[in-house]
């Protein structure tokens, strides 16, 4: 995916995310901080929004250092959700947790997430 489209879906707008998954060479790189961009479509916003928020302790057993909500400018509905990682072993450990997928059935995530990891450089 290029610059413009990262931030595009980023910021909210309605781009198809691939699912790249870079934190292997990032660890092996001995590289820093992890980012993932997080995009899936949800039932209603209204019904996902409290069950991600009570996924706190979740986020915390992660490591998660930063996350931030956007909603997709034509569709609220599609969610993009930006976690900050100390590692990629920590993001990796997340995206398997089981308590995820629990809390994104229980929230009405509708279609598989696309996932984005990128290491600081």
């Amino acid at each position: 995916m290029d610059r413009r489209n990262a931030i595009k879906a980023a910021a909210g707008v309605a781009v198809t995310l691939p699912t790249i998954l870079v934190a292997e060479q990032a660890s092996a790189a001995g590289m820093g901080p992890v980012l993932a961009v997080i995009s899936h479509p949800v039932k209603d916003y209204a019904a996902w929004r409290p069950v991600y928020d009570s996924a706190e302790a979740l986020r915390q057993k992660a490591g998660i250092t930063g996350a931030e909500v956007f909603r997709d400018l034509k569709d609220p509905n599609i969610m993009v959700i930006i976690h900050r990682f100390p590692t990629a072993e920590a993001a990796q450990a997340f995206l398997n947790d089981p308590g995820l997928k629990e809390a994104m059935t229980k929230s009405g995530v509708t279609a598989p997430p696309s996932v984005i990891l990128a290491a600081a450089v």
